[in-house]
């Protein structure tokens, strides 16, 4: 047994590194050993005999965790379906904890108890303020909100910049009013905001979201307050905060701009006009149920089947739009 109990010892000597760790085949036959060698502590060099005392506990916890393994015991777990329905009311009540939603399983006929609700739904911060997130104050409020940008439009032969101011309706996605400017100004500002206000509703409009741009300056936020509109601007080096604005930035550019050149201002007047009508009566979003920001009715095929869909040409005929037409 003392030959044994040596030669396994040897084989982890035969490796190349120095320093190395015992695998946990070499500690097993070392613990087995162990019991059957009652002088095994003179014959151990590889360890000492503490960290081999160790092992023998180790031992001893992993066979009573295999034993308790094969028992069932405490609760059941629960269907996977229930832990699924768990976290997405979770999910869609942000604000509520583990005793709300408890509640709300309860009158859904649901038998569960609240502790089991609180393990699978996730960590909420203990201020429920917190637990709101920016898109959620944005759907809160898009009733009463107006967001604007600007972005620059270079013309033809690089000799003149325009800069295009837009107005988004929050809720709608529709853009109620553009203008285009090669010298903007804050008073030439007050006049194009106006056909904006018109459109939405001076009184039902509240909050205006612009980002830090000189032309949104302390005179313009002066001129909202008198018609007792709050002008939030968002912070330095954010326009995530004003994202639904960036957006249509971005899309225009995509959609429009890179496939077009103006020659003059009047031009780019012409054909920006043409595309903002089309984003607003005929070019569907995701965050509209695929619907226009100008609701259009769905037009059915004709029954009698003596019908052809035209296509109507938009803009040169980057885009189109479609209509049933009756066949003579």
């Amino acid at each position: 047994m003392e030959n044994i109990f040596l030669k396994s010892q040897l084989s982890a000597y035969k490796r190349k590194q120095k320093i190395f760790h015992t695998k946990p085949k070499e500690r097993i036959i070392l613990v087995l050993i162990s019991y059957l060698f009652p002088k095994w502590k003179s014959s151990l060099i590889l360890v000492s005999p503490n960290t081999l005392l160790i092992w023998r506990k180790k031992k001893f916890k992993i066979f009573w965790k295999l034993l308790s393994l094969r028992k069932k015991q405490g609760r059941p777990n629960i269907p996977w379906d229930l832990i699924k329905l768990i976290r997405r009311i979770a999910k869609e009540n942000k604000v509520w904890g583990a005793t709300k939603l408890h509640g709300i399983l309860i009158k859904l006929g649901l038998v569960v108890s609240e502790r089991t609700v609180s393990r699978y739904i996730p960590k909420r911060p203990t201020d429920p303020r917190k637990r709101l997130s920016w898109n959620q104050f944005y759907t809160l409020h898009a009733d009463s909100i107006i967001v604007s940008d600007l972005f620059s439009v270079i013309s033809y032969k690089f000799k003149e910049i325009y800069k295009v101011i837009f107005f988004m309706d929050l809720q709608t996605r529709q853009i109620l009013h553009f203008d285009i400017h090669s010298n903007p100004t804050t008073r030439w500002m007050r006049k194009v905001i106006k056909f904006a206000f018109r459109k939405k509703g001076l009184e039902i409009t509240s909050y205006l979201i612009t980002d830090n741009d000189t032309l949104f300056g302390k005179r313009f936020s002066r001129y909202l307050e008198r018609l007792g509109i709050n002008h939030n601007k968002t912070a330095v080096r954010s326009p995530w905060q004003n994202g639904y604005a960036e957006r249509f930035v971005k899309t225009c550019k995509n959609e429009f701009l890179d496939y077009f050149i103006p020659i003059n201002e009047y031009h780019l007047q012409v054909k920006l006009d043409q595309f903002i009508h089309f984003y607003n009566h005929n070019r569907t979003h995701l965050a509209l149920n695929k619907e226009t920001p100008v609701p259009s009715p769905i037009l059915h095929k004709p029954r009698d089947g003596n019908c052809h869909l035209e296509a109507n040409p938009v803009l040169g005929g980057l885009y189109h739009t479609y209509s049933w037409k009756k066949t003579a």
